[in-house]
């Protein structure tokens, strides 16, 4: 299917709904997903560089001492990378004048060796002192953790202390960064996965309907027209109204036929009365009888089409080009006053599968009109092309208005008021060509200038 050019087919189908809304909604579940993901994973990187630089400190609080007012760090501390420069790891401790704790003018006592290239860009906190606060920042390059105490030594000498640690944000970027590239790259796939599991289990759910639609089309062919098949609680309303349908239509179809049965039961008595009186007149009992007989023929089939639904694997398939050379010659004699020129291109192999009579009437109705409204030529030709057998009469008449060419194909329609008749034959024409599943058509004969119709009668 070309989406692109037809989009309105493709969301006129329940598969092609799905498939949009899943397309429009997947992704933005899938987008919402990850976010919390990241979030929650970022969220946990950040508590786990706390607690590690928590650890820091606590290294550092165990290895300082304070002796007369002096702060004392041995060179070699329990974590080896403070002695290292630009290790990623660094400390600074501040002091600050006991008398003015809430002033912010803090004099550095002790700095890590891995801490003195990087002294000054250290960003120190610009908080008021508090005894025993801890806080914890992400900044831009590092993240400090940030502890306020009041350090007391033997001699009772208190020392206002500020312990600071940093740890760069390499290692919380790298981890970040492949966790995303995992995340992404498998919410991706699971997208595509969940998407392509979705059209499969749609394509399941949608098989009853597939069924439905394989019985629907059957129902012609059976004799018993009811749906048999077990469907889903969703799908078994409609196949019970369908069902509730059909027997209904079943039953105007026997009472249909019973009233014909009756019909035709009625005027077998009249016409046969008929028929005696006729032959009691010899000079004319041939033209009569002859016309009793049609009479009686045109009952039985009239009431076999009624009753019979149209099933073409029923039929023998008949020769096209016998049939129109018969109507020709008759028509012929008919319209001999005009000379007419009939015009045939019909192979003699082509045949459709179709009752005898109802082909005499289908082509005899629009070759007579033909003949009628035409005045020296009538083409007629047929033709096979891809599933269907393509009929056209033409003739060189004075046409049909586009406005009047689906008109005239209703019952008791008739372009032309000045020849007699009562407008039936076209809509005859009409149901004989439904009745096989084709269709008809009028339009303007490219070649001869008048009327042309063309039948379509499907070959399977």
């Amino acid at each position: 299917m070309n989406t692109r050019a037809d989009p309105l087919r493709f969301l006129n189908s329940l598969q092609g709904r799905f498939i949009a809304a899943s397309l429009l909604c997947l992704p933005l579940f899938i987008g919402a997903s990850g976010l919390l993901l990241e979030n929650a994973f970022k969220e946990n990187l950040l508590s786990t560089e706390q607690e590690q630089l928590q650890s820091q400190l606590y290294i550092l609080l165990g290895s300082a001492e304070v002796q007369r007012g002096n702060l004392w760090l041995p060179e070699q501390l329990p974590e080896p990378r403070y002695t290292l420069m630009d290790s990623g790891l660094y400390a600074k401790i501040l002091t600050l004048n006991p008398e003015r704790l809430t002033d912010t003018a803090w004099l550095s006592r002790w700095r890590s060796t891995s801490a003195r290239l990087l002294d000054e860009t250290l960003p120190e906190s610009r908080a008021p002192f508090e005894t025993n606060r801890q806080s914890f920042a992400s900044l831009p390059h590092f993240f400090r953790l940030t502890y306020d105490l009041v350090w007391e030594d033997q001699q009772g000498t208190a020392l206002p202390l500020r312990f600071q640690i940093y740890h760069t944000r390499d290692s919380y970027s790298a981890q970040l960064k492949r966790y995303r590239q995992q995340l992404w790259y498998g919410l991706s796939f699971l997208a595509m996965a969940l998407l392509t599991l979705q059209v499969f289990i749609m394509r399941w759910g949608l098989r009853p309907l597939k069924k439905l639609v394989r019985e629907l089309k059957l129902l012609p062919e059976q004799t018993e027209r009811q749906l048999r098949g077990v469907y889903p609680r969703e799908i078994a309303p409609v196949t019970n109204s369908l069902n509730r349908v059909l027997a209904n239509e079943q039953k105007q179809r026997e009472r249909y036929q019973n009233t014909l049965s009756d019909l035709a039961h009625s005027l077998k008595t009249p016409l046969a009365i008929i028929q005696g009186e006729v032959q009691q007149h010899s000079h004319s009992s041939g033209i009569l009888t002859e016309q009793v007989e049609r009479m009686n023929t045109i009952i039985r089939h009239q009431l076999q089409r009624a009753v019979l639904q149209t099933n073409k694997k029923l039929h023998t398939p008949q020769k096209i080009r016998p049939v129109v050379e018969r109507l020709c010659t008759a028509m012929d004699k008919v319209y001999r006053d005009k000379h007419i020129e009939f015009n045939l291109d019909i192979g003699a192999g082509i045949m459709y599968p179709i009752e005898s009579q109802d082909l005499f009437e289908l082509l005899g109705n629009l070759i007579e009109n033909a003949c009628k409204y035409g005045r020296r030529q009538v083409h007629i030709k047929a033709r096979r092309l891809d599933s269907d057998l393509i009929i056209t009469i033409g003739d060189d008449g004075s046409g049909i208005a586009s406005h009047q060419q689906q008109a005239i194909l209703q019952r008791g329609a008739r372009a032309d008021t000045a020849n007699p008749g009562q407008g039936i034959g076209l809509a005859i024409t009409q149901d004989i060509v439904s009745a096989y599943g084709g269709s008809l058509k009028v339009q303007r004969s490219a070649t001869l200038g008048g009327a042309e119709f063309e039948i379509c009668l499907p070959l399977f």
